[in-house]
């Protein structure tokens, strides 16, 4: 019986670390985050009943011979795991070499622990010992054969999409770590079903999005899509365009393209729709007028009886058909608006635009960015304020041409740089007309908070697509009440919603102190003559004026525009030509810090002789100096009305 110990003591010395090596590897890389904390509390778990096992079996067999008067030790077969604690710094992904290794790790156990296992059952069978550690080793080997086959796979996809040993924390994440993503297995069905063209399958992923519940969802559809093959992604393209266009990340380039797609099928429908109901509108009024004629003619009882019950007839259908010939004309605005905002693409050394999103009939919603995000060194996201509403997105210094000239100023500055620079409009704006609705008003933070899922979630699909894994910088950018929906979507991802935030002309950020927002850098700029960046100390509903130093921003120049503060124009002065404040907003992107004008500079100072005096000669100011005059002072002063936007 001794002799059967010693063997079971053995096999448990040569097996029950089988997984330390694994245990090892992911405690040095857990930071990743993802789905691998999930699989690391797995692999914690199955290491701990494998030593736990081999302990137990050698224990019985310990007990029998203490028991018949002998002596038995048994030692421990748990083992702890040392390694150096990573140390925060640039690199955001996964050493795929490291993962090699553990893919080969687990094959090794998954193919020894079944024999270590048969071979533990057969010594305690010849003693009559009866005990699950057999099964659990074999489940064991049997979980590390499974883990390996499917990491393997997916470690594969990750090598064939990257040609660097790093892979994107998506990728590495969801890619390589996927099956143990949180709710897996219902994001998995979905993305099935999806990928075979099921509709409800792609609506339903679209809604969970929506929800920015989970932050994870992005980068399991970043992978989805990439093990695709290109017979599914063309149908699907082909087919759900408008649907596809709409998840957040997928690859900009596929975006771009489901979304013209879909701009192009509304067009191509939208029109002759519209021509369509113009002429049964046309038709039902010549009714109409026929009715009314034979109803003052005719002296039939039976015929003006049906009268009234053919124009009701014929009026409520001009009525269905006027509301849908305002909608139709609606959407071919909206479409002739995106197409405006694209055409801004190519134009003066930018690159073509990109349609990253596209929804169309009531406010609607899109984004378009110059420059790819998915190869871009620096990412800008531009959220517009109060009013925006799609059908006017593409007009002449409106949003698209914000974000076009902050590339231009963004390029300007660092050409060794690859810029992109979004305008971002996928929230319900709230609207002057709406000041009195709860939802859509601009003086509660009610469209801000049903915005801030949205946003967070967009900003998600740029981080899991993008194509480097580290060096991004990764701006989020608020104009007026753009900046609250900012505000409230960066507490909707603390830490990880972007690297630094900009606001300007913000009447509050729902944060009471810069600290809530939980992003590195926030930088806050404030046009003297712009009222809106004042409500915030007069009325804070959104939260205190983030240009405060209470607040704790970081503030930036923005020069006076000359405008009177009633007119509003100071509200919009910030990407004014060759403005300081579009080079302070272009110089933060870059994270050129040192080149930001933070406060005006004064004139210089210049003695002047002024004109023989006319007064007496105790009043002569002959040979004195002039006094230095200073620009006026780059800190907001308090408006006499803060009125709206």
């Amino acid at each position: 019986m001794e002799a059967a110990l010693s063997r079971v003591v053995r096999l448990g010395a040569d097996h029950a670390s089988m997984l330390d090596a694994c245990a090892r590897c992911m405690a040095a890389h857990a930071w990743v985050g993802g789905g691998a904390p999930k699989f690391n509390e797995a692999l914690a778990t199955r290491r701990t009943a494998l030593q736990a096992a081999f302990a137990e079996a050698a224990q019985e067999i310990a007990q029998r011979i203490r028991r018949l008067g002998g002596q038995a030790h048994v030692p421990s077969f748990s083992t702890s795991i040392s390694v150096m604690a990573p140390v925060p710094g640039a690199f955001s992904g996964m050493d795929i070499a490291a993962m090699t290794r553990m893919v080969a790790d687990l094959q090794r156990a998954g193919q020894e622990l079944p024999r270590a296992g048969q071979r533990l059952g057969a010594e305690l069978s010849a003693l009559c010992v009866s005990s699950p550690s057999v099964r659990q080793v074999l489940d064991t080997g049997a979980w590390a054969d499974e883990q390996a086959r499917d990491l393997r796979q997916r470690l594969t996809t990750i090598q064939q999409t990257h040609d660097v040993g790093t892979a994107s924390k998506a990728t590495a994440a969801f890619g390589l770590f996927g099956g143990h993503a949180p709710a897996s297995g219902e994001i998995n069905r979905l993305t099935t079903a999806a990928g075979k063209g099921d509709v409800t399958a792609l609506k339903t992923l679209k809604d969970l999005q929506d929800t920015g519940e989970d932050a994870t969802l992005a980068g399991r559809l970043t992978v989805w899509w990439r093990e695709l093959d290109k017979t599914a992604q063309d149908q699907l393209i082909a087919t759900s365009p408008g649907l596809l266009g709409a998840l957040n990340g997928l690859p900009a380039t596929v975006r771009d393209q489901a979304n013209r797609k879909h701009l192009a099928d509304q067009k191509a429908t939208l029109g002759p729709e519209l021509e369509r109901l113009r002429a049964s509108s046309a038709e039902l009024k010549k009714t109409l007028k026929s009715l009314v004629e034979q109803e003052g003619s005719t002296r039939d009882p039976r015929q003006i009886s049906a009268n009234p019950v053919q124009r009701a007839q014929a009026l409520q259908a001009l009525g269905k058909n006027a509301a849908a010939i305002k909608d139709l004309e609606l959407k071919l605005r909206q479409v002739t608006s995106v197409e405006k905002s694209l055409a801004l693409g190519g134009q003066n050394g930018r690159p073509p635009a990109m349609l990253l999103q596209l929804e169309l009939g009531g406010l609607g919603k899109t984004a378009v960015s110059f420059g790819n995000p998915d190869e871009a060194d620096n990412i800008a996201v531009y959220v517009p304020g109060t009013g925006t509403k799609l059908d006017g997105f593409g007009d002449s210094n409106s949003d698209a041409h914000r974000a076009a000239v902050t590339w231009d100023q963004a390029n300007e500055f660092r050409r060794d740089k690859k810029t992109a620079s979004i305008a971002w409009l996928g929230y319900a704006a709230p609207q002057w007309e709406s000041f009195l609705e709860m939802e859509g008003t601009p003086a509660l933070d009610f469209a801000a908070t049903n915005g801030a899922p949205l946003l967070a979630s967009f900003t998600d699909g740029l981080r899991a697509s993008h194509d480097a894994a580290s060096g991004v910088r990764f701006t989020v950018l608020g104009h007026s009440y753009g900046s609250t929906t900012v505000g409230a979507a960066a507490q909707k991802r603390p830490g990880a919603f972007a690297d630094q935030l900009i606001f300007v002309g913000s009447p509050g950020v729902t944060a009471k102190e810069v600290k809530d927002l939980k992003v590195g850098s926030v930088w806050v700029g404030e046009a003297p003559n712009d009222p809106v960046g004042d409500i915030g100390s007069v009325v804070p509903a959104l939260g205190p004026d983030p240009s405060s130093g209470v607040f704790g921003a970081q503030t930036f120049y923005v020069p006076d525009s000359g405008d009177s503060v009633v007119s509003f124009k100071g509200h919009s002065s910030y990407w004014g030509d060759n403005s300081k404040s579009l080079s302070n907003i272009a110089h933060i992107i870059n994270g050129d810090y040192g080149s930001v004008i933070l406060h005006a500079e004064p004139f210089p100072s210049s003695t002047v002789t002024p004109p023989p005096p006319t007064g007496p000669p105790s009043l002569s100011l002959k040979g004195s100096s002039a006094l230095p005059t200073e620009r006026p002072s780059p800190h907001p002063q308090p408006s006499p009305v803060p009125a709206g936007e």
